[in-house]
Protein backbone atom coordinates (compact mmCIF):
# COMPACT_ATOMS: atom_id res chain seq x y z
CA UNK A 1 0.00 0.00 0.00
CA UNK A 2 1.32 3.59 -0.87
CA UNK A 3 2.58 5.20 2.46
CA UNK A 4 0.65 8.61 1.79
CA UNK A 5 -2.36 6.36 0.63
CA UNK A 6 -2.15 4.60 4.11
CA UNK A 7 -1.62 7.97 5.80
CA UNK A 8 -5.12 9.45 4.15
CA UNK A 9 -6.82 6.13 5.49
CA UNK A 10 -5.69 6.43 8.83
CA UNK A 11 -6.61 10.24 9.19
CA UNK A 12 -10.10 9.02 8.20
CA UNK A 13 -10.08 7.40 11.62
CA UNK A 14 -8.38 10.09 13.72
CA UNK A 15 -11.49 12.41 13.37
CA UNK A 16 -11.74 14.95 16.14
CA UNK A 17 -15.45 15.81 17.83
CA UNK A 18 -15.69 19.28 18.95
CA UNK A 19 -17.50 20.55 21.64
CA UNK A 20 -15.19 19.00 24.53
CA UNK A 21 -15.01 15.16 22.95
CA UNK A 22 -12.11 13.84 22.39
CA UNK A 23 -9.92 12.11 18.92
CA UNK A 24 -11.87 9.14 18.31
CA UNK A 25 -10.16 5.88 18.25
CA UNK A 26 -8.66 4.20 15.19
CA UNK A 27 -10.24 0.53 13.82
CA UNK A 28 -9.11 -1.74 15.90
CA UNK A 29 -6.27 -4.46 15.73
CA UNK A 30 -4.93 -7.45 16.72
CA UNK A 31 -1.89 -6.89 18.40
CA UNK A 32 -1.32 -3.85 16.28
CA UNK A 33 -1.50 -5.59 12.90
CA UNK A 34 -1.63 -3.00 10.14
CA UNK A 35 -0.98 -0.24 12.49
CA UNK A 36 1.91 1.71 10.38
CA UNK A 37 4.41 2.45 12.41
CA UNK A 38 7.15 4.47 10.07
CA UNK A 39 4.44 7.57 9.60
CA UNK A 40 6.57 10.84 9.73
CA UNK A 41 4.72 13.16 12.40
CA UNK A 42 5.42 17.30 12.22
CA UNK A 43 4.26 17.65 15.86
CA UNK A 44 3.85 21.94 16.58
CA UNK A 45 3.01 21.77 19.87
CA UNK A 46 5.58 20.72 22.71
CA UNK A 47 2.87 18.67 24.79
CA UNK A 48 2.21 16.77 21.51
CA UNK A 49 6.05 16.17 21.63
CA UNK A 50 5.81 15.08 25.04
CA UNK A 51 2.97 13.07 24.25
CA UNK A 52 4.73 10.98 21.69
CA UNK A 53 7.96 10.58 23.46
CA UNK A 54 6.15 8.61 25.82
CA UNK A 55 4.32 6.69 23.48
CA UNK A 56 8.13 5.64 22.14
CA UNK A 57 7.24 6.83 19.35
CA UNK A 58 10.57 7.92 17.01
CA UNK A 59 9.67 9.43 13.67
CA UNK A 60 8.68 12.80 14.81
CA UNK A 61 10.35 14.66 11.79
CA UNK A 62 9.69 18.75 12.53
CA UNK A 63 8.97 19.97 15.79
CA UNK A 64 7.72 23.55 17.16
CA UNK A 65 10.60 26.27 18.50
CA UNK A 66 9.82 26.68 22.00
CA UNK A 67 11.52 27.81 25.29
CA UNK A 68 9.93 24.76 26.94
CA UNK A 69 12.21 21.23 26.82
CA UNK A 70 11.64 18.85 23.86
CA UNK A 71 12.50 15.33 24.34
CA UNK A 72 15.80 14.68 23.44
CA UNK A 73 14.38 11.81 21.07
CA UNK A 74 13.93 14.55 18.76
CA UNK A 75 17.10 16.55 19.03
CA UNK A 76 17.38 16.11 15.36
CA UNK A 77 14.26 16.86 14.18
CA UNK A 78 13.35 20.17 11.87
CA UNK A 79 12.12 23.72 13.20
CA UNK A 80 9.14 24.56 11.77
CA UNK A 81 8.47 27.47 13.92
CA UNK A 82 5.97 28.93 16.42
CA UNK A 83 3.41 26.99 17.80
CA UNK A 84 0.73 29.13 16.86
CA UNK A 85 2.22 30.10 13.78
CA UNK A 86 4.04 27.01 12.06
CA UNK A 87 5.94 28.05 8.84
CA UNK A 88 3.92 26.10 6.49
CA UNK A 89 6.82 26.66 3.59
CA UNK A 90 9.32 24.42 5.75
CA UNK A 91 6.50 22.04 6.62
CA UNK A 92 5.84 20.99 3.01
CA UNK A 93 9.72 20.96 2.20
CA UNK A 94 9.58 18.00 4.76
CA UNK A 95 6.46 16.65 3.24
CA UNK A 96 5.30 14.45 6.09
CA UNK A 97 2.87 12.30 6.43
CA UNK A 98 0.69 14.21 9.45
CA UNK A 99 0.46 17.08 11.33
CA UNK A 100 -0.78 17.08 14.64
CA UNK A 101 -2.07 20.23 16.31
CA UNK A 102 -3.71 21.29 19.55
CA UNK A 103 -7.51 21.27 18.70
CA UNK A 104 -7.59 24.88 20.02
CA UNK A 105 -5.69 26.21 16.82
CA UNK A 106 -8.10 24.25 14.15
CA UNK A 107 -9.91 27.07 13.25
CA UNK A 108 -6.73 29.48 12.44
CA UNK A 109 -4.53 26.44 10.92
CA UNK A 110 -7.01 24.12 9.42
CA UNK A 111 -7.51 26.37 6.41
CA UNK A 112 -3.81 26.87 5.88
CA UNK A 113 -3.00 23.34 6.00
CA UNK A 114 -5.73 22.45 3.57
CA UNK A 115 -4.31 25.39 1.60
CA UNK A 116 -1.22 23.64 0.74
CA UNK A 117 -2.05 19.80 0.78
CA UNK A 118 -0.77 18.87 4.37
CA UNK A 119 -2.91 16.04 6.51
CA UNK A 120 -3.42 17.26 9.59
CA UNK A 121 -5.18 16.29 12.92
CA UNK A 122 -6.34 18.57 15.50
CA UNK A 123 -6.12 16.63 19.33
CA UNK A 124 -8.09 17.54 21.98
CA UNK A 125 -6.16 18.94 24.79
CA UNK A 126 -8.51 21.30 25.99
CA UNK A 127 -9.30 18.72 29.07
CA UNK A 128 -7.28 16.53 30.61
CA UNK A 129 -10.03 13.54 29.90
CA UNK A 130 -9.37 14.83 26.30
CA UNK A 131 -5.62 14.41 26.35
CA UNK A 132 -5.89 11.07 27.54
CA UNK A 133 -8.40 9.07 25.20
CA UNK A 134 -6.35 11.51 22.04
CA UNK A 135 -3.22 9.37 23.86
CA UNK A 136 -5.60 6.36 23.42
CA UNK A 137 -6.17 7.17 19.68
CA UNK A 138 -2.72 7.66 18.82
CA UNK A 139 -1.26 5.01 20.29
CA UNK A 140 -3.89 2.73 18.13
CA UNK A 141 -2.97 4.61 14.78
CA UNK A 142 0.75 4.66 15.92
CA UNK A 143 0.91 0.81 17.25
CA UNK A 144 1.92 1.93 20.71
CA UNK A 145 -1.32 0.51 22.16
CA UNK A 146 0.15 -0.70 25.26
CA UNK A 147 2.38 2.23 25.99
CA UNK A 148 -0.83 4.58 25.59
CA UNK A 149 -2.58 2.38 28.41
CA UNK A 150 -0.04 2.16 30.54
CA UNK A 151 -0.94 6.02 30.24
CA UNK A 152 -4.49 5.86 30.57
CA UNK A 153 -4.65 3.91 33.60
CA UNK A 154 -1.92 5.64 35.26
CA UNK A 155 -4.54 8.62 35.20
CA UNK A 156 -7.11 6.83 35.99
CA UNK A 157 -5.26 5.42 39.23
CA UNK A 158 -4.32 9.18 40.13
CA UNK A 159 -7.38 10.84 39.56
CA UNK A 160 -9.69 7.82 41.70
CA UNK A 161 -6.91 9.11 44.36
CA UNK A 162 -6.73 12.29 44.15
CA UNK A 163 -10.73 12.96 44.24
CA UNK A 164 -11.27 10.95 47.39
CA UNK A 165 -9.08 13.72 49.14
CA UNK A 166 -11.31 16.65 48.52
CA UNK A 167 -13.72 18.37 51.01
CA UNK A 168 -16.67 20.84 50.50
CA UNK A 169 -16.44 22.70 47.14
CA UNK A 170 -15.38 26.47 47.00
CA UNK A 171 -16.57 28.86 44.41
CA UNK A 172 -13.90 30.13 42.14
CA UNK A 173 -13.57 32.96 39.94
CA UNK A 174 -10.86 32.21 37.39
CA UNK A 175 -9.36 35.09 35.68
CA UNK A 176 -6.69 35.19 32.75
CA UNK A 177 -4.49 38.35 32.88
CA UNK A 178 -3.04 39.88 29.99
CA UNK A 179 0.28 42.00 30.45
CA UNK A 180 -1.28 44.69 28.13
CA UNK A 181 -3.80 45.59 30.54
CA UNK A 182 -7.13 43.40 30.59
CA UNK A 183 -7.98 40.08 31.78
CA UNK A 184 -10.66 37.71 30.41
CA UNK A 185 -12.95 35.01 32.63
CA UNK A 186 -12.33 30.92 32.11
CA UNK A 187 -14.93 28.54 32.56
CA UNK A 188 -14.47 24.95 32.75
CA UNK A 189 -14.30 24.67 29.33
CA UNK A 190 -10.50 26.39 29.46
CA UNK A 191 -7.88 24.04 29.90
CA UNK A 192 -7.24 25.55 33.70
CA UNK A 193 -10.71 25.71 34.00
CA UNK A 194 -11.09 21.87 33.83
CA UNK A 195 -8.22 21.73 36.35
CA UNK A 196 -9.94 23.58 38.81
CA UNK A 197 -13.13 21.23 38.11
CA UNK A 198 -11.16 18.07 38.66
CA UNK A 199 -9.61 19.49 41.85
CA UNK A 200 -13.31 20.04 43.28
CA UNK A 201 -13.45 23.75 42.80
CA UNK A 202 -16.86 25.26 41.34
CA UNK A 203 -16.49 27.70 38.65
CA UNK A 204 -18.50 30.94 39.34
CA UNK A 205 -18.97 30.38 35.77
CA UNK A 206 -19.49 26.89 34.53
CA UNK A 207 -22.30 26.46 32.13
CA UNK A 208 -21.17 29.78 30.61
CA UNK A 209 -20.86 30.25 26.90
CA UNK A 210 -17.13 30.83 26.21
CA UNK A 211 -15.50 30.98 23.08
CA UNK A 212 -14.16 28.21 21.51
CA UNK A 213 -11.20 27.84 24.39
CA UNK A 214 -13.45 28.76 27.19
CA UNK A 215 -13.18 32.71 27.72
CA UNK A 216 -15.28 35.32 28.17
CA UNK A 217 -15.65 38.83 28.83
CA UNK A 218 -17.90 39.92 31.88
CA UNK A 219 -18.92 43.20 33.37
CA UNK A 220 -17.66 43.67 36.88
CA UNK A 221 -21.48 43.95 38.23
CA UNK A 222 -21.71 40.09 37.53
CA UNK A 223 -19.09 38.81 38.85
CA UNK A 224 -19.71 40.89 41.94
CA UNK A 225 -22.95 38.94 42.36
CA UNK A 226 -21.12 35.90 42.13
CA UNK A 227 -19.43 36.33 45.03
CA UNK A 228 -16.59 33.60 44.64
CA UNK A 229 -14.63 31.98 47.70
CA UNK A 230 -11.34 32.37 45.89
CA UNK A 231 -9.72 34.09 43.09
CA UNK A 232 -7.27 32.54 40.76
CA UNK A 233 -5.42 34.05 38.06
CA UNK A 234 -2.89 32.96 34.98
CA UNK A 235 -1.14 34.20 32.30
CA UNK A 236 -1.02 32.88 28.98
CA UNK A 237 2.55 34.82 28.34
CA UNK A 238 4.84 37.52 30.28
CA UNK A 239 3.86 36.18 33.52
CA UNK A 240 5.49 38.70 35.99
CA UNK A 241 3.88 41.82 33.97
CA UNK A 242 0.61 40.04 33.18
CA UNK A 243 0.33 39.78 37.77
CA UNK A 244 1.58 42.93 37.98
CA UNK A 245 -1.20 44.22 36.11
CA UNK A 246 -3.18 42.35 38.32
CA UNK A 247 -2.00 43.25 41.40
CA UNK A 248 -2.68 47.01 40.29
CA UNK A 249 -6.41 46.20 39.50
CA UNK A 250 -6.84 44.55 42.87
CA UNK A 251 -4.96 47.56 44.64
CA UNK A 252 -6.28 50.51 42.93
CA UNK A 253 -9.79 49.55 41.23
CA UNK A 254 -12.65 49.74 43.81
CA UNK A 255 -14.56 47.60 42.69
CA UNK A 256 -12.88 44.96 43.54
CA UNK A 257 -13.06 45.72 47.53
CA UNK A 258 -16.45 44.60 47.11
CA UNK A 259 -14.91 41.04 47.14
CA UNK A 260 -14.95 38.99 50.33
CA UNK A 261 -11.93 37.45 48.53
CA UNK A 262 -9.81 40.19 48.30
CA UNK A 263 -10.41 42.00 51.30
CA UNK A 264 -9.56 38.50 53.05
CA UNK A 265 -6.78 37.82 51.21
CA UNK A 266 -8.30 34.70 48.99
CA UNK A 267 -6.50 35.99 45.91
CA UNK A 268 -3.65 33.30 44.40
CA UNK A 269 -1.78 33.47 41.50
CA UNK A 270 -0.82 30.32 39.58
CA UNK A 271 2.48 29.55 37.98
CA UNK A 272 1.78 29.23 34.02
CA UNK A 273 4.89 26.26 34.28
CA UNK A 274 1.78 24.00 35.76
CA UNK A 275 -1.37 26.18 34.41
CA UNK A 276 -0.89 26.69 30.35
CA UNK A 277 -3.18 26.94 27.77
CA UNK A 278 -3.52 23.25 27.39
CA UNK A 279 -3.19 19.94 28.63
CA UNK A 280 0.16 18.59 29.20
CA UNK A 281 1.31 15.32 30.29
CA UNK A 282 3.88 16.55 32.80
CA UNK A 283 2.40 19.20 34.46
CA UNK A 284 -1.65 18.21 35.02
CA UNK A 285 -0.86 16.73 37.90
CA UNK A 286 1.43 19.04 39.44
CA UNK A 287 -1.92 21.85 38.91
CA UNK A 288 -4.08 19.68 40.70
CA UNK A 289 -1.05 19.65 43.85
CA UNK A 290 -1.22 22.47 43.35
CA UNK A 291 -4.75 24.00 43.74
CA UNK A 292 -5.30 21.18 46.64
CA UNK A 293 -3.93 23.29 49.47
CA UNK A 294 -5.56 26.27 48.41
CA UNK A 295 -9.15 24.83 48.25
CA UNK A 296 -9.07 22.45 51.25
CA UNK A 297 -6.15 23.68 53.45
CA UNK A 298 -3.01 21.98 54.16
Amino acid sequence: MNKRFCAGAMLLALTLLMGGCAVMSAPAQEDGAGADESLSIVSTSAAICEILDLLDYDNVVGVPETEKELPARYDGAQSIGAPMSPDLEIVKSIDPDLVLSPASLEGSLSTEYNAVGIDCAFLDLSSVEGMYSAIASLGALLGRESQAAALVTDYEDYLAAYQGAGGEAPSILLLMAFPDGFYLVATEKSYVGNLVELAGGENVYANYAGDENGFVNINAEDMIQRDPDIILVFAHYSEDAAFAFMDAEFADNETWQYYDAVQEGRVYYLPSASFGMSASLSSWKEGLAYLQPLFYGE
